[in-house]
Parts: structure tokens; C-alpha cells; sequence
């Protein structure tokens, strides 16, 4: 074997001649130094270094991690010594861009070479939206603490209070101690380390919690003054503006996590609704609305507000399909979003300006608006290199577009205030020139009544000659109106008595015979008459109410009686041959007529053709008048038709 090796070497170095060997060797040994050091680099710790007189240290790179794919490895799997060479260095502060979906292990090795021995450190893991971060602190035995959180656990079960992620190291001088975090990721995070001592973690934290106090109490005092404004004016302009801010609030608690820490620190399921999308829908529905009534109160414009329910319906489908159906690239999305939120700005700005109002503050804020939809993506788009910069840069946009807003609605109350003062004035001056008219209208006035005046008493002096003469003439007149009294009450009584005879007379045309139903309906035309003919002749002896018995009533509605006792009200039907029918009554009074004579005999389709009725219809009351004449034992020579009418057959 080692023969055959040997020819074959023999005959390279022949086809290769002396100087490629030569080339070939130096090439060998440069390789023979060069791979064992870049071999070891490779798989060498990282370790971070806290050298004299630092009080922080920002950890960009300087950590390795460990993808765990199939999810199986444990703390004591991770930090064998098997382990140890498996890590990678970080070259980048997403440390990985894929495998959303597995553990990342990163591993912290950090070299304490201060002497100073009352400084504490404590690692900070910036960025609230972490999904779970477990830290694992190493103990004197060779085992580690473990403490895990995240925004899907309740906030109560961090050992440091705070709405970072911050695990106290206790590392002495000379120590050096490796620390390793498991971190489950929902996006490709741009992790950001700090190493601070105690004091300088102190100072950190008050400065921000004091900076994000002084952004929170300016956004609460514009909400309540504007609440005020509300409940003061009863404009929406100032409940579109509050729940602009109320959004933008959420969106701040949810992103910079004080939300979770104070408000719902028990229920993290809440953090889940702090989506970009959520918030960036009420915060431009609020501001679409808000804008639109900003501008109708300088110019009433109906485009502007068909654009305005055009773009908030827009971008309610535009969410829909980003959530439901299909998803735009964040990119795509953003310009969609611009793009339906310039439409009735453009078209309220110039609205504005033709009515000549030039608002920059409103104009400026609505720009700020745009940066707040951008930047609420700043976790995908990284606009500065410094992660915390990102992620903190949206709050002061938001800060200056309250305020500018703000300012444009005090401008915009400067402006209804002018107006009011010049309506104001105008009022004044038109009362003044009412005023001096009225001065000299009383002026001619005076002059008139006292001519008047003048003219009154001559006319009164010729009056009281008159009345001499009236109040003889008056006595003549009583005498002539009592005998024109005794002719009325003559009369009165004629009339009366003219009246009984005519309705007398009418009733016995009713029961002449040989009447066709076309003179029937010239003596019933229709059902008024035939309720108040049979009203009349319910009633005609005297009334007695149905329920109580009682005798006094008040006239009701189609001729019926109201009782005055019980206020029981009977129609002119109830208990007649009447009540309930499906017809027209006057032709039910005419079967009823018709089937009192002897001298007409009409058959049912004879009657049904004359009436315009049903045939059945026809037979069925016929029936019922048939019953009414059997139970009252009806004589058709000595009882009238009428009579029949009163028979109650229920």
C-alpha cells in the first residue's frame, strides 16, 4: 500500500516540477500555522470584560449563542463541557434572522477585573415584547437559579421589578462567571444588553420612568383639558381628539412596557392586544374622524367628509385583509396606509386654504402622524443604528403631535372666538342704529298721539253729545231685541220640530216598499249613516252602561257611548245583527230591509249581483236574519225590519 502511495507522489512531483512543489510546501506550512489559530478563534468563549473605573458596558456582540432546534436541551445539557464549543460568536445584534420558532440559547461570560468591592451589577435585557426570557444564574455547587418572564407571564414573577428584563449578576472582583439566557422570540428581535452597576441602574431607571412620568402626565393633562372642552362645548371635535390620545396612550403603555407593570400585571393575555395594527387603526380612525371635524368647523364641506368615510372604510378592509385574508409586505402596507390617509387630508387642506385658514400646526402634526405609522414598525424597519433610539423615537412624534394638535384646536378657538366678537360688534351696531331709529320713530310717535290726543277729545266732547242719543236709541233696541228673542225661540222651536218630522219621514221611507238599493243607499249612503240610525235606535229609550249599570254616558267615537262611571266604552254594533261583520253595513242594512218585504223576492246570485257581494256571503247573513226573525218570533205585518236589527244572536 505504502508502495503504491509512494509512485503516485513520485509521478505528481514529475508533473508538477520543482517550483509548484516548492510553492506547494511554503503553502502547506503557512496553512499548518494559520488553520489551528482561526480553528480556535472559532471556537473559543467570548468573554466581556468589566475593566477599572466603568460603571456600564454595552453588550453589543459580545456573547455567543446556540440554536436549539429539536427544543430538547436542558441548563445542564447547555452548560456541560460538551456543550462549550458547540456555541457560535455573535457577528450581528439580531443574532439570527430565522428559526423564529426554536429556543436561542445565549451564552455571557463576564470577567469582573475591578478591585472595587461594593459595586453590584445587574445584566439588562432591553425590549418589553420578549415572548419568554429565562435567566440562569450560575451557584456556587455548579448548578443554576433559574428565573424566567416575558410578556405571556404574569409580571409578578420577576425577581427584579422593573418593566426591562434585569437579573442581578453578583459577580466579585477577580470572578469571573458564565450566565446563560433561553429566549423564545415572535419576530426577529435586535437584542440590546447592558451591564450596569447598582447605582448606575438607579440612575438609569429614574431618569426614564421620570422622562416617560413628565410624557404621560402632558398626554393626561391635554386629555382632560379636552374633556372639559367636551363636556363644556358638546362638540365631538373634543371626544374625536381624547380617544386620539387615549390610543396613542395604549400604544405607549404596550410598547415601552409600563402597561404590564402597572396596569394589568396579572393578566398578560392583554399584552397580546398591543398589536401595531390594532393600535394603528383606532389611532387613524380617531384622527380621520378628528381631522374631519376640525376642518367642518372652519368650512362646511361635504366632500370632505365623503372622503373621510371613504378613507376610514378603506383602511377598516385594508386591516381586515391583513388580518384575515391577505397579508401585504410591511412596506406595501405602510404606502397603502399613507396613501388612504393623504386623500382627505389633501382634500380638508385644501379646503382650508380656499377659505384662506393656514393651520401649520395642524399640518405639521398630521405629518407627525405618518412618522407614528412608521415608526410603529420600528422594530421591523431599523431607521438608526441604536436599537433603544428605534424603539424610544416614536414617543417624542408622538409628544409634538399632541401638542401640535393641541395648538390648532387653541388657534381654531381663537378663530371662533374672533368670529364671535365680530359677530359681536356687528350685533352692537345693528342694536345701535335699531336704538337710534327707535329714538326717532318714539320722537314722531309723540308728536302723533299727541295730535291724536287732540283729535280723541274733540271726537270724545261730539261722543258724549251722542251718547244722549244712543242710550235712547238703546232702549228702543232692547224692546226690538226682546220681541226678535220671542221670534227666535218661535222658530227655534219650528226648526226642531221641522227636524223630528224629516227624520221621521226618512225612517218611514226606509220602511215604504218596493225600494231598490239604489234609493236605499240615497237614505243609507254609507256606514256613518248606518251607525248613526242604529246608535239612534239602540239608545232611543235610554242607556245603561254593559259593566257597572250605570245610566249616564258621553258620545265616543263612529256614534258608540262612553260610560261615565267606568269609562266603558260600546259601540253602536254590540249586541245587533251588525257587530262583526265583514262587509259594508249598508248593504247588510239593505238584505235586512229586503228580507222584511213580501213583495220582493230576490234570489241569492240576483242579490249577489245587485250588492256586488259573494254569493255566500249573501246566504250566510241571510241565515243570520233567518235566526234573528226564529228567535224573536218576528211577524213581518206587525214588526218592522228594524226591529230585527237589535237581535243579539252571540
Amino acid at each position: 500500500m505504502n508502495k503504491i502511495l509512494s509512485k503516485k507522489l513520485y509521478r505528481i512531483i514529475r508533473q508538477l516540477g520543482f517550483v509548484k512543489i516548492f510553492q506547494f510546501g511554503i503553502s502547506l506550512v503557512l496553512l499548518s500555522f494559520i488553520l489551528p489559530k482561526s480553528f480556535a478563534d472559532s471556537k473559543s468563549v467570548t468573554v466581556i470584560e468589566l475593566n477599572e473605573n466603568i460603571s456600564k458596558f454595552k453588550v453589543d456582540t459580545s456573547f455567543d449563542f446556540f440554536l436549539d432546534t429539536a427544543s430538547k436541551y436542558t441548563i445542564e445539557d447547555i452548560s456541560s463541557e460538551g456543550f462549550r464549543d458547540r456555541f457560535q460568536k455573535t457577528t450581528n445584534s439580531h443574532v439570527l434572522y430565522d428559526y423564529l420558532d426554536s429556543p436561542l440559547w445565549m451564552r455571557f461570560t463576564i470577567h469582573n477585573k475591578q478591585t472595587v468591592h461594593d459595586h453590584s451589577w445587574y445584566l439588562e435585557s432591553w425590549g418589553f415584547d420578549i415572548k419568554n426570557v429565562t435567566f440562569h444564574f450560575p451557584n456556587p455547587d455548579g448548578s443554576y437559579a433559574t428565573s424566567s418572564a416575558g410578556f405571556e407571564k404574569p409580571f409578578g414573577d420577576r425577581s427584579v421589578k422593573h418593566k426591562n428584563f434585569n437579573y442581578y449578576l453578583d459577580l466579585r472582583p477577580s470572578e469571573t462567571k458564565t450566565y446563560y439566557l433561553e429566549v423564545k422570540r415572535n419576530y426577529n428581535h435586535q437584542f440590546n444588553f447592558q451591564l450596569r452597576t447598582n447605582e448606575e441602574f438607579l440612575k438609569h431607571s429614574l431618569n426614564e420612568y421620570f422622562l416617560l412620568g413628565i410624557y404621560y402626565g402632558v398626554l393626561t393633562i391635554i386629555l382632560t383639558f379636552n374633556f372639559y372642552l367636551f363636556f363644556r362645548l358638546k362638540d365631538t371635535l373634543y371626544l374625536y381628539f381624547p380617544c386620539l390620545i387615549i390610543a396613542c396612550i395604549w400604544f405607549s403603555l404596550g410598547r415601552d412596557g409600563l402597561g404590564f407593570q402597572y396596569l394589568w400585571p396579572n393578566t398578560p393575555w392583554i399584552n397580546k392586544l398591543n398589536n401595531e395594527k390594532i393600535i394603528e387603526l383606532i389611532i387613524i380612525l380617531a384622527t380621520l374622524l378628528f381631522s374631519d371635524r376640525f376642518v367642518q368647523k372652519y368650512t362646511k364641506s361635504k366632500r370632505v367628509l365623503t372622503f373621510t368615510y371613504l378613507a376610514i372604510s378603506l383602511k377598516i378592509l385594508l386591516f381586515i385583509s391583513q388580518s384575515v385574508f391577505y397579508k401585504f409586505n410591511y412596506i406595501t402596507y405602510i404606502i397603502i396606509t399613507i396613501i388612504i390617509l393623504s386623500i382627505p387630508f389633501s382634500i380638508g387642506l385644501y379646503a382650508l386654504i380656499k377659505a384662506k385658514i393656514y393651520s401649520w400646526s395642524y399640518i405639521f402634526a398630521y405629518m407627525c402622524l405618518f412618522l407614528v405609522i412608521m415608526y410603529s414598525y420600528s422594530k421591523t424597519i431599523q431607521l438608526f443604528d441604536n436599537s433603544v433610539l428605534n424603539w424610544y423615537f416614536v414617543y417624542p412624534v408622538i409628544f409634538l403631535e399632541m401638542v401640535l394638535f393641541s395648538f390648532s384646536i387653541f388657534n381654531q378657538l381663537k378663530f371662533l372666538q374672533n368670529q364671535f366678537m365680530e359677530a359681536n360688534k356687528e350685533k352692537t351696531l345693528a342694536l345701535e342704529r335699531n336704538n337710534q331709529l327707535t329714538n326717532e320713530l318714539n320722537s314722531k310717535l309723540k308728536e302723533k298721539v299727541r295730535a291724536r290726543t287732540e283729535k280723541i277729545e274733540r271726537m270724545a266732547s261730539d261722543l258724549a253729545k251722542k251718547n244722549v242719543e244712543l242710550q235712547t236709541t238703546n232702549v228702543k233696541l232692547q224692546e226690538l231685541n226682546s220681541q226678535v228673542t220671542q221670534i227666535n225661540n218661535y222658530l227655534s222651536q219650528n226648526n226642531e220640530t221641522l227636524k223630528t218630522n224629516v227624520n221621521e219621514a226618512t225612517k218611514d221611507l226606509a220602511l215604504m216598499k218596493g225600494l231598490d238599493f239604489e234609493d236605499f243607499k240615497n237614505i243609507f249612503p254609507d256606514k256613518d249613516s248606518c251607525l248613526k240610525f242604529l246608535s239612534e235606535l239602540k239608545w232611543r229609550n235610554k242607556y245603561h252602561c254593559k259593566k257597572c249599570n250605570y245610566n249616564k254616558s258621553i258620545d265616543a267615537p263612529n256614534y258608540g257611548k262612553r260610560c261615565k262611571n267606568c269609562n266603558y266604552t260600546e259601540s253602536a254594533t254590540v249586541d245587533t245583527l251588525f257587530h262583526n261583520i265583514k262587509f259594508p253595513m249598508e248593504k247588510a242594512f239593505y238584505i235586512l230591509y229586503l228580507s222584511n218585504r213580501k213583495d220582493v223576492n230576490l234570489s241569492l246570485n240576483e242579490l249577489s249581483e245587485i250588492l256586488e257581494l259573494r254569493r255566500e256571503t249573501c246566504w250566510a247573513f241571510k241565515n243570520k236574519i233567518l235566526q234573528a226573525m226564529e228567535k224573536v218570533d218576528h211577524n213581518k205585518d206587525l214588526s218592522g225590519w228594524e226591529t230585527l236589527a237589535l237581535v243579539n244572536l252571540e
